[in-house]
């Protein structure tokens, strides 16, 4: 057990103070944990890279990065992989690199732990979100008696609660994943005035993740295919260009037009006449899966709020959200039937209310991602691809107001729109009654939650709140 002290996520938007932490190193240390404090609440957390008050515990508070064993077994023959709770990402996709295997879906990064990410929906792009994959899920709860116990979920709705289930279920230990082949994938960029261009070609390039350029309005996407291509002799090349020129140099220049100079002008300037001249364009580069798929977005604080629509209403999503730039920077961006709308879901209020100027300063990322088996992760339900949009911010952490507002107008709206789902790890402004609405497979999340934890000793305040309001 460690002495209580404050502890801070990787966005510095939350901190607290936990009265207990304890890291175990076992299964069996975990029961010993829940037995000493029954009664009292308790939440466990990943890596903390999240942005959402899904990790915050003022009570017992326990992390897992003890729990961090990958073990493969065949069944059948096939390869199934045992992971332990606190494994990261990148530690997972390593050891199974190993074998000639890797995971069935990677996020953009790799810092999370696979509990933590499969919790809160986490997903890559073009296929489904990773807790769509997970097998069986190993959670300590307390069982019928009271004792604290441990159930492995492997079927039907449990499992589908289990594999997305924000923690409130008990104290993820372990799960399992079918783990895939090793594969390469083939990469190129291009740039687009229209959307439509831009998804014409997805039917080839299925893992395609495109931006949005504000204040050009191009999109730039990463076209993405698997390939049984070789790695590219360019291949060591394209990767130092991308670190140097993205995941450096950019958010470099981005950081110093947001945090030193603090010049809406220069961050339009540079997006207008410069962002495209850091993009390697034209480049035909294989490499494995995990090296073109994940970023090195962990190297510099940021926060972001993330929000996933279907298909469908991708087109005017993107349209809404670019007319909101505009209003947010100071100027009209939305027109009077668009003001009217908003008027009849009480929002525009909230667009007129006296606010600080924001203005945007990061590209858009946009992701499709295919529907999930499970209750509520945010690509959740139907036959319909969703799409996660993600809004970021470099501002410091005292000045993020102005981004703040802008999710606190931009979320509500493009919920009552276009049923918007916010990303449960990102910033996360959703209230009880829009999660009720958007979630219709909720009462049967919320049941599962009463079998396992009915004194709801594993949930937090904000999952209290936003989960379980009636209660």
């Amino acid at each position: 057990m460690a002495d209580p002290a404050t502890v801070s996520n990787f966005g510095g938007n939350i901190t607290f103070t936990p009265r207990q932490h304890y890291s175990p190193r076992s299964e069996a240390e975990v029961l010993e944990i829940l037995k000493k404090h029954r009664g009292q609440r308790i939440h466990a957390s990943g890596s903390l890279h999240a942005w959402s008050a899904a990790a915050q515990s003022d009570d017992i508070y326990l992390t897992l990065e003890h729990l961090n064993s990958v073990e493969v077994s065949r069944d059948s023959g096939e390869p199934i992989a045992t992971l332990g709770a606190g494994c990261q990402i990148k530690r997972a996709l390593a050891e199974l690199d190993k074998q000639g295997l890797t995971l069935p879906a990677v996020g953009l990064i790799s810092e999370q732990t696979i509990a933590g990410s499969t919790a809160t929906g986490t997903h890559g792009s073009g296929r489904h979100c990773l807790s769509h994959y997970l097998e069986t899920v190993r959670i300590a709860h307390y069982g019928a008696d009271g004792e604290p116990t441990i159930t492995e979920v492997s079927g039907d709705v449990e499992l589908a609660a289990a594999r997305c289930s924000l923690g409130c279920l008990g104290i993820i230990v372990a799960l399992t994943i079918r783990p895939r082949p090793q594969y390469f994938i083939e990469e190129y960029l291009a740039v687009y005035k229209n959307l439509s261009d831009v998804l014409a070609r997805e039917f080839d390039w299925q893992l395609t993740q495109f931006y949005y350029l504000p204040w050009r309005n191009d999109f730039l996407a990463q076209h993405r295919r698997e390939t049984t291509n070789r790695r590219s002799w360019l291949a060591p090349l394209y990767r130092w260009h991308w670190f140097l020129t993205i995941d450096i140099g950019l958010h470099l220049i981005i950081r110093f037009l947001v945090q030193r100079l603090r010049s809406p002008w220069g961050v339009k300037t540079f997006f207008k006449y410069f962002a495209l001249s850091l993009v390697p364009r034209r480049w035909h580069v294989v490499d494995k899966s995990q090296d073109h798929l994940i970023m090195e977005h962990e190297l510099f604080r940021h926060i972001e709020m993330e929000i996933f629509v279907r298909g469908s209403e991708l087109a005017v999503a993107l349209d809404f959200l670019r007319c909101a730039f505009v209003e947010f920077d100071g100027q009209r961006g939305f027109d009077d039937d668009t003001r009217a709308v908003l008027g009849q879901f009480q929002l525009l209020e909230k667009l007129n209310a006296p606010r600080e100027r924001y203005t945007h300063h990061y590209p858009v990322c946009v992701r499709r991602v295919e529907p999930d088996e499970t209750l509520i992760s945010p690509s959740s339900g139907g036959d319909e691809d969703f799409y996660a949009i993600s809004l970021i911010s470099y501002a410091l952490p005292a000045e993020r107001a102005g981004f703040v507002g802008f999710c606190d107008f931009v979320a509500p709206a493009m919920t009552a729109l276009f049923h918007g789902r916010c990303h449960w790890g990102k910033y996360c402004p959703s209230t009880p009654q829009e999660i009720e609405r958007l979630y219709p497979k909720l009462p049967e999340f919320v049941a599962v939650c009463e079998k396992f934890d009915p004194e709801r000793r594993f949930a937090n305040d904000w999952q209290q709140e936003v989960i379980f309001p009636a209660k």
